[in-house]
């Protein structure tokens, strides 16, 4: 039985290619999303389960339930593309049900576990009463601690990296938004662990998808959230196509 080829991608919005067409998402956006553009060229079928929106934690959760209900190794050839955003951005447990696939309706899978959550990012003050009365201090601890949400960043990329090598799944990383804090004893203990040759441009903030090509002048006219429109997206694609033509972390 011939299996299929597929890249899993995993991320937030920055992944999902949000805002390319203007729209906070579509299957247009999606699939000229970087990462379906690196499919397109392993010739791999690109299954972008990105939510817009997402945490970190968001993130290797996407990983981790799809590896776990969906992933048959049997009928599946999967490679996985892993891309983290930056780590001021909080999951709180909820017993509200949230639909934040609402804002994510082109996903290709949604991770349900994502609605039983309440996200806390910089500049978003809540939308509903449990989210604005807890914010604030939330807020107050993001930049008081933010070394604490650097290190458990990168304790979720060695947890998704030790997974995906106990699978025997190939996977390439990368950050479509920056870290900011290598130069702490926390990440500094860690980092020998990360694999730098699955990870594009680790610890180089320079390199994150999104700051690299807004410093390079890129703008987004249809964007009303930040986001990059197609240019960036194929000029991203192509440089994980070189860093992988020299790592051989994704196969075709």
């Amino acid at each position: 039985m011939k299996k299929e080829k597929i890249l899993l991608i995993a991320g937030c919005s920055h992944a999902s290619g949000s805002e390319i067409d203007g729209k906070e998402d579509s299957q247009y956006n999606r699939d000229h999303s970087f990462g379906s553009l690196v499919a397109k060229k392993l010739n791999r079928k690109s299954i972008n389960i990105s939510q817009v929106g997402a945490t970190n934690t968001g993130i290797s959760r996407q990983v981790m339930q799809w590896m776990h209900n969906v992933y048959d190794p049997e009928t599946m050839n999967v490679n996985v593309l892993v891309c983290w955003t930056e780590p001021t951005r909080l999951e709180m447990p909820s017993e509200k049900e949230r639909n934040y696939q609402s804002a994510s309706s082109h996903t290709a899978w949604y991770e349900k576990g994502s609605d039983y959550f309440y996200k806390v990012i910089i500049g978003w003050n809540g939308g509903d009463e449990e989210e604005k009365r807890f914010t604030p201090d939330l807020h107050k601890f993001m930049v008081n601690h933010q070394p604490y949400l650097e290190v458990q960043t990168y304790n979720l990329i060695l947890q998704i990296q030790f997974m995906l090598e106990a699978f025997k799944v190939p996977f390439m990383m990368l950050n479509t938004m920056p870290f900011f804090l290598d130069d702490i004893n926390g990440v500094k203990n860690l980092l020998p662990l990360v694999d730098d040759n699955k990870y594009y441009q680790l610890n180089n903030k320079d390199e994150a998808f999104y700051q690299k090509y807004q410093k390079l002048g890129h703008v987004n006219d249809k964007a009303k959230y930040w986001h990059h429109g197609e240019e960036p997206h194929k000029l991203f694609a192509d440089e994980l196509i070189n860093f992988n033509e020299e790592n051989k972390c994704l196969k075709k």
